[in-house]
């Protein structure tokens, strides 16, 4: 029969032995619920961007970030990868 070898097969000898103790931390443990943002005229919001400089000024703090490609050098315009060339 096939029956008991594969029950003894089954049965744990001993508990799993550890040199650490076993911690459990959820991933909702900081959870914070959405809230609702207060919403700004659009008046307000428009004229900000305008006293910033527009998007322009975002383009240009976008191209001032360094690269993920772990280079030092600021990013560029779109001819930077065409080595300044067309």
């Amino acid at each position: 029969m096939l029956l008991p070898s594969l029950a003894l097969a089954q049965a744990p000898d001993t508990a799993p032995k550890t040199d650490y103790p076993l911690q459990y931390s959820s991933a909702f443990s900081d959870y914070q619920a959405y809230k609702d943002q207060p919403v700004q005229p659009w008046r307000e919001a428009n004229d900000k961007v305008g006293e910033i400089g527009g998007w322009r000024a975002y383009a240009k703090e976008m191209r001032q970030t360094a690269p993920a490609g772990g280079q030092d050098q600021p990013g560029q315009g779109h001819d930077a990868h065409h080595g300044g060339k067309q």
